[in-house]
């Protein structure tokens, strides 16, 4: 859409090239700015209701390596009615009683407009993720790439390895004023609706990985506005994941179906990772080496599979049918083997150095059973290159277990096998 020529952006006047003026360095750090092409900038240029974009992220491949923490912006110009600034551009001005189909495409070519202020006066080849106002979720630049919105916030590394955020500009100046109730909903729900896709981060103030932030924890103190504390939008976006929550848990009753022979590998989930975690807990023994990291482990199941579309219920229950919920000796450190990965016999099976790496050769060993090479996609392919024994599985064996059912006798010899993972599964969910 933001093609089109009737919505090319609003010249580069005085008043728009006073836009984010808390952005001006925003580019030292992970990402480095570099002069680009308007071909060559990332960006999507799309305007999402808050139902639309639901649809969007459950459905979008965030990669090998997805964001793991969020930082929160505003733009202060262009500013709006519901949150002005002293002076220049208003991102709703002449909206008055417009359609929503014409407001929607004004908005647009002020997006299009920062795309080329990002482009041309700070020099960068992309920008923040998502732009919010009281109407859509605006998609800027991908959110599987690393951006450019905070200076050290938007990306570093660590022992660990690579962490970028998700960079939000709330549209407004909220020095004075809260987030509007319409705005406010939109924020919350785009990242709770993160969150809860991801896994990757949780609903509390934290600089870096793992938390929510603003821009005033990296560089910018004046930003996104006094008003904004981190009480605040914490709280707000917590409620909004409330809300979300218990309207799945809702519609789960009626949509979730328990696991059968016909249960496709790749899929949402089939149940619950707490159900999980507490079947796990309760079988281990005392003493038992992981009785503080099940959560940990069974959690990777959660964070790695709907990357890549598989089903993390069904993943975690094969670990559990295989490792004898994490009791038997090739899940014992430090081996970590999560699903009987290469094993033949007590002195011969692949081992992990972190549980991580093990349930990650786990879904790219899942993916290969469920995919011809040819149907996957690259974060699908490259999940499956996680396995150590990828190349040792035939060609005749991939894309040939598309359904649980068909993993017996070609996972392991055992005819009944995908029963007893059924059975399990039903063990796990009190059926």
């Amino acid at each position: 859409m933001a093609d089109d020529p009737t919505l090319q952006p609003e010249e580069l006047s005085e008043e728009t090239t006073g836009y984010l003026p808390f952005d001006d360095d925003a580019g030292e750090g992970e990402i480095m700015p570099r002069g680009v092409s308007a071909e060559e900038f990332l960006y999507i240029g799309r305007g999402l209701t808050a139902d639309e974009f639901s649809d969007y992220v459950r459905d979008y491949d965030f990669g090998t390596i997805p964001p793991d923490f969020v930082v929160l912006h505003h733009t202060a110009i262009p500013s709006a009615s519901w949150a002005p600034y002293p002076t220049g551009n208003r991102w709703n001005t002449g909206d008055g009683e417009l359609p929503p189909e014409q407001i929607k495409q004004r908005r647009l070519k002020k997006l299009n407009a920062i795309k080329e202020f990002y482009r041309v006066e700070r020099g960068w080849d992309r920008g923040p993720h998502l732009f919010v106002d009281d109407r859509f979720i605006w998609l800027f630049t991908p959110m599987r790439e690393t951006g450019i919105h905070a200076k050290e916030g938007n990306s570093y590394r660590d022992a660990q390895g690579l962490h970028y955020s998700i960079g939000i500009e709330v549209i407004g100046y909220f020095e004075n004023v809260k987030w509007p109730e319409p705005v406010a909903q939109l924020v919350g729900h785009a990242v709770a609706v993160l969150r809860q896709r991801l896994g990757t981060f949780e609903l509390r103030y934290g600089r870096n990985a793992g938390g929510l932030s603003s821009h005033r924890d990296y560089n910018k103190p004046a930003c996104p506005g006094k008003a904004i504390t981190e009480q605040y939008y914490v709280d707000v976006i917590k409620a909004v994941d409330q809300r979300l929550t218990s309207a799945s848990v809702t519609l789960s009753v009626a949509a979730v179906h328990p696991l059968t022979l016909d249960s496709p590998l790749l899929g949402p989930p089939s149940g619950e990772l707490e159900q999980t975690v507490a079947y796990v807990e309760a079988r281990l023994p005392p003493g038992s080496e992981y009785k503080h990291d099940v959560d940990t482990i069974i959690g990777y199941y959660w964070k790695y599979a709907p990357i890549v579309g598989v089903d993390p219920f069904l993943a975690a229950v094969q670990c559990i049918h295989e490792t004898d919920a994490l009791c038997s000796y090739w899940a014992g450190r430090p081996r970590r083997n999560p699903a009987g990965l290469g094993v033949r016999s007590r002195d011969v099976g692949l081992s992990f150095a972190t549980w991580e790496d093990g349930v990650r050769a786990h879904l790219g060993q899942l993916l290969a059973f469920a995919l011809k090479d040819e149907a996957a996609g690259e974060a699908q392919r490259e999940m499956m290159r996680r396995n150590p024994g990828h190349n040792l599985i035939a060609p005749s064996a991939r894309g040939a277990a598309p359904v649980l059912g068909a993993l017996s006798g070609r996972w392991t010899d055992d005819d009944s096998y995908a029963e007893k993972i059924v059975a399990r599964a039903r063990a796990i969910l009190g059926a």
